[in-house]
């Protein structure tokens, strides 16, 4: 959940501001509803689905924010295929940019052989979603390239003591 517009007022008219909620778990294909409100029908994300989804995760934010509701003049409702069609390397709509085993995870990521965000191209470096720490942790991967990069190793710095 954000609020862009507490740092960026240009993105909604004045005296607006936009309520950003993105629910990264959200399975391509709906197997069932465990309240029994949302009929999963052929499991696609249909508008009709997504509104009903959005509208009950809206009521349980609702609960905190009084008048939510009435201050709502615009909705927008991605679904998984709508995500994809938007950045083709969000397949099925999952935003952590491949598979998330944990064989996949931590220095593993993307793969076992290129650990530690090296490739095996000399002097070039692998960041983004798809490499440690992982998706959602904004720029955590370049950062620990950076100082990778601007750091003594830790071989020098015990040598240096």
């Amino acid at each position: 959940m954000g609020q862009p517009t507490t740092v960026d007022p240009s993105r909604a008219p004045a005296g607006t501001s936009i309520l950003w909620i993105q629910l990264q778990e959200n399975p391509r294909k709906i197997l069932g509803d465990l309240a029994g409100e949302i009929n999963p029908g052929d499991g696609s994300w249909n508008e009709e689905r997504l509104n009903k989804y959005a509208d009950r995760v809206l009521a349980q934010v609702a609960e905190q924010i009084p008048n939510l509701f009435n201050a709502i003049t615009a909705k927008i409702v991605l679904g998984p295929e709508q995500i994809e069609a938007m950045n083709k390397n969000l397949v099925g709509g999952d935003p952590y940019a491949g598979d998330c085993r944990v064989d996949q995870y931590a220095p593993w990521r993307p793969l076992s052989a290129a650990t530690g965000h090296r490739t095996p191209i000399k002097n070039l470096w692998h960041i983004g979603a798809s490499t440690h720490p992982g998706p959602g942790l904004g720029g955590g991967s370049g950062f620990l390239v950076a100082k990778r990069l601007t750091q003594k190793s830790f071989l020098e710095r015990i040598r240096n003591r």
